[in-house]
């Protein structure tokens, strides 16, 4: 059966072809380019524009646009991908902790489970800085490298698994899933909050990641962050200007002056006020 137009799309701007029968490498092939090439962002929360679910929708906004997005956009378009394709995968949501392991927060993030000759995997390709380029194993306290990170899965119980990235010689818990079946209106609840709710993370901070195997670039407010082997550089965002240089340039996205202008004002001068009151004191 051929896969709908905005699937080949997908698979056709990544560079691969649909491979004869189901293999974990064209998996890797997969996130690897996905997250290498399209953002991850919270550019259409900030700037409240309407974020549709819809399958065609995320792929124009994604792949045609190249407008990134968020984890329900990019999981969503992963996971359909490799259903077309015949692999075994389940949608999943999960908790996101930021190393708060006692904290009570909803499932606002979407992840992939596929199971491949008799292995299970955790597939995320929207998770931004800290996510993964490559397939991880659900394998209980065994570290993994993927890229230039190394992760580690914890068993809570329950049917419960914690994700986990070294932080130098620290564990820093990204966030908590488990096995319960999910649908795509579990997916919708925790979208409205994502990008609605005034207390959302994506609401409130101004975030543009793309990561490759060697390298790691962010945008966080007023800092761009660059992350490699040899360790991480920041750069203070000082002008709208070079606010618009740094999406263009290094992220491929082209904004109106206005529109770059309101995102320096509202995001990026706070947070330098604020580093400069840190720096004074």
């Amino acid at each position: 059966m051929p896969l709908l137009s905005y699937l080949q799309d997908y698979l056709s701007d990544l560079g691969l072809v649909a491979p004869e029968q189901p293999n974990i490498e064209f998996v890797r092939a997969l996130q690897e380019r996905h997250v290498a090439r399209y953002s991850f962002n919270s550019l259409a929360v900030v700037l409240g524009e309407e974020i549709s679910l819809d399958l065609s929708a995320i792929s124009q906004k994604i792949v045609t646009r190249g407008l990134g997005g968020y984890c329900f956009e990019h999981n969503k378009l992963t996971f359909e991908l490799l259903k077309a394709l015949g692999y075994d995968v389940q949608l999943k949501l999960a908790r996101v902790l930021n190393n708060n392991v006692e904290r009570e927060t909803a499932r606002t993030h979407r992840v992939t489970l596929l199971t491949f000759e008799g292995i299970s995997y955790l597939i995320d390709t929207g998770f931004g800085g800290n996510g993964p380029v490559a397939p991880l194993r659900l394998d209980i306290n065994a570290q993994q490298v993927a890229g230039i990170d190394s992760y580690r899965m914890l068993a809570r119980g329950k049917g419960e698994y914690d994700l986990q990235v070294m932080k130098g010689e620290d564990d820093f818990t990204l966030y908590r899933f488990d096995s319960a079946t999910y649908t795509d209106a579990d997916c919708e609840l925790g979208h409205f909050y994502s990008h609605k709710n005034p207390h959302a993370v994506f609401v409130n901070n101004l975030m543009v990641t793309l990561k490759q195997q060697d390298q790691t670039m962010a945008l966080v407010n007023a800092e761009f962050i660059v992350r490699n082997h040899n360790g991480e550089q920041k750069r203070f965002i000082e002008s709208p200007e070079l606010l618009g240089d740094i999406l263009r340039s290094e992220f491929n996205i082209s904004l109106e002056p206005s529109v770059v202008e309101h995102l320096f004002i509202r995001f990026v001068v706070p947070a330098l006020d604020k580093a400069a009151s840190e720096a004074r004191s």
